[in-house]
């Protein structure tokens, strides 16, 4: 007669360290939150490239659409009025491919229209002399422009501690249509209105609608939660005998095969 040899195995047990549970149970929330927020963020990226892609398919707005007080963010416009280059405003620190540099923005009056509407006219390289602001050419007279109604969405804002600018042309850290009536001392319309490269009075224009696309929020998502899944089964290793378990369940499982 035959017998089958024994293979005993240990329990699973706990043997749990203190210090590591508390350092697992302060990050796996902290994982989870950021896991969530860059779910948030792709479904913001999201609403916003779906709001660009509606009101680009819609009709160029004209004098008419702005009174009506509808969302025009991202709307094309096609405008007729005057550019004012002796009030202009040069936004610093903007990078466009790796270089240094300013937008330029200028009030333009529409006819029929008793608003200003800030106008951004592109991006202009800077020079590596902070003390010399850039030569743009002015545009003279009445000139119909074309470009896309934009309101500033938050962000990152310079403090360059400015109010109702004095002296012009004015260097400033940020702009907003409502920062633009503390500047100038006039009201501004609600949006403000970035050119066309085809439009008159345009330098090098072209903004992308959102700097991360939703996907790479959701990629970012994924790898906050599987942080966090390793630091489970981590923390599970570090404070129980699993590993050694599984390791002479295995050998106990091999055995057995060979024996058969």
């Amino acid at each position: 007669m035959t017998t089958k040899a024994h293979y005993p195995t240990q329990r699973f047990s706990w043997q749990p360290n203190k210090k590591i549970l508390a350092l697992s149970l302060c990050l796996f929330p902290l994982l989870i939150v950021l896991g969530y927020w860059q779910l948030d963020r792709a479904d913001e990226k999201l609403r916003i490239l779906n709001q660009y892609n509606a009101n680009q398919q819609a009709a160029p707005a004209g004098l008419a659409d702005l009174a009506e007080g509808e969302n025009l963010q991202y709307r094309s416009a096609w405008l007729r009025g005057e550019l004012d280059s002796s009030r202009r405003v040069i936004l610093d620190n903007r990078v466009r491919h790796g270089r240094p540099g300013y937008e330029i923005l200028e009030p333009f009056k529409v006819a029929g229209l008793t608003q200003t509407l800030l106008v951004n006219r592109g991006w202009v390289e800077a020079s590596l002399d902070r003390n010399q602001l850039p030569n743009v050419p002015e545009v003279v007279g009445s000139v119909q422009l074309r470009g896309s109604f934009y309101q500033t969405l938050g962000g990152y804002r310079l403090d360059d501690g400015l109010g109702r600018v004095a002296e012009w042309p004015a260097r400033v850290g940020w702009i907003s249509a409502e920062r633009a009536e503390t500047l100038y001392g006039e009201v501004f319309f609600a949006y403000q209105l970035r050119l066309d490269q085809d439009s008159a009075g345009a330098l090098q224009t072209g903004w992308p609608t959102v700097a991360v696309q939703p996907s790479k929020h959701t990629g970012y998502a994924v790898q906050w939660f599987a942080m966090a899944l390793v630091l489970v089964i981590m923390t599970v290793i570090a404070n129980s005998n699993l590993a050694d378990w599984l390791k002479q369940r295995s050998a106990a499982k091999t055995g057995r095969n060979k024996q058969d």
